[in-house]
């Protein structure tokens, strides 16, 4: 999950993929309110990594990223997939009709055709996108829950 020591890189591992498989189970379950909480409590430190990277740039800090190896840092400045672009947009979606695709964006755009499983870290495009998504879905689950 994410680096104790940098407090800052989100690493693909095995409980990062158990949460990740986890998440596929309650979205397929179509219980919103578990799907809701499930994503704060297991992906909600997304929001507090992407945060903490903004403010770093702006103050110029990049020792979490100095400290990691050769490989990390290359992953870190990964930039998204054709695919992750596209559930980037596919969040947005304005229809309610397709509320039920904006909600499948955060599995699908982690998952990207199953490249996850190659991947050691979220890069810090992924980990911007991945908020980007996670607000579009909580907006999208809170609505039908006030209707």
């Amino acid at each position: 999950m994410v680096d104790t020591d940098m407090d800052r890189i989100i690493r693909y591992d095995g409980e990062f993929i158990h949460r990740f498989e986890a998440l596929k189970e309650r979205i397929e379950s179509g219980d919103r309110p578990a799907i809701h909480r499930f994503l704060i409590d297991n992906f909600g430190f997304v929001f507090r990594v992407n945060q903490r990277y903004w403010k770093d740039a702006a103050e110029g800090d990049a020792r979490a990223f100095d400290a990691a190896d050769e490989a990390t840092r290359r992953e870190l400045a990964r930039p998204l997939s054709h695919r992750q672009y596209r559930m980037v947009e596919r969040a947005f979606s304005r229809w309610k009709d397709e509320e039920e695709l904006v909600i499948w964006s955060a599995w699908d755009f982690l998952h990207d055709e199953e490249r996850i499983y190659e991947k050691r870290v979220m890069s810090a495009a992924e980990v911007g996108g991945f908020s980007l998504i996670l607000e579009q879905v909580y907006c999208c689950l809170a609505r039908r829950q006030s209707d």
